[in-house]
């Protein structure tokens, strides 16, 4: 090998191993708590698969305690920025609801119209990037923006949760894991749920049920399919005539 070569050679190698470097710097906090998040990512189905989602749209089965029906929900997920659209039916229930920074929040509920507050905007707003599975892209693509941390969930004995703050170190999300890093508890600024074992749709493993409000709200996870196509802005805008 001849010495440029050899030098072009090291020069390669060494851009590699500053690069891999600045990679693993990116998403700043705790290392035993990142190293945490990864394999939990590893665990949902493997960091090279939720890397290159955009969405996912999963079935939700709904059962509520305090109603006499169950009703079915298809929601999908932007997983590039803070939008759901969402179906919830049943026989004698038909909702369908949507937010998004460029269309707001609302909904159609057995025909009728409204738009949300501005507070439930607000809400969807702040608790949208903490989604498990916005987290699940975050870590797989290193998200600078993201600052992982150990935390304990208010409420919640035992080992602490992993935490998830913003780029001003405040916390928005938290996830607890079980000994084989798999989540068994995902909290919001405004949700807790405990999950059920985790089941494969496809490439990706995702908890097959999860309960909240003291075991009164259940949903059990019918399917889930992942995509690396960014779903359509028009899906998140009202039906024509209430756009404004």
């Amino acid at each position: 090998m001849t010495y440029r070569v050899q030098t072009l050679f090291f020069t390669l190698v060494l851009m590699a191993m500053m690069s891999n470097i600045a990679a693993d710097q990116d998403m700043a906090g705790d290392p035993v708590a990142i190293a945490d998040a990864r394999a939990m990512v590893e665990n949902m189905g493997g960091i090279a698969i939720w890397a290159q989602l955009e969405s996912v749209h999963f079935v939700h089965e709904w059962d509520i305690v305090n109603r006499v029906d169950r009703y079915l929900e298809n929601e999908i997920l932007d997983l590039t920025g803070p939008r759901s659209w969402v179906s919830m039916k049943s026989e004698i229930y038909d909702r369908t609801r949507a937010y998004s920074p460029e269309h707001g929040y609302w909904s159609v509920t057995n025909g009728e119209f409204s738009r949300g507050s501005e507070e439930s905007l607000a809400n969807a707003m702040e608790r949208a990037p903490y989604s498990i599975y916005r987290l699940a892209r975050s870590i797989a693509n290193n998200d600078s923006s993201l600052l992982v941390h150990f935390g304990q969930i208010d409420g919640i004995k035992g080992p602490p949760a992993l935490e998830f703050r913003d780029s001003n170190n405040v916390p928005h999300g938290w996830i607890l894991l079980n000994a084989r890093k798999e989540p068994v508890i995902w909290a919001t600024t405004q949700y807790v749920y405990v999950f059920g074992p985790l089941a494969r749709f496809g490439n990706l493993r995702v908890p097959n049920w999860a309960t909240t409000s003291k075991g009164l709200v259940r949903y059990e996870m019918v399917s889930l399919t992942g995509s690396a196509k960014r779903p359509a802005s028009k899906l998140f805008a009202p039906p024509e005539g209430h756009e404004n």
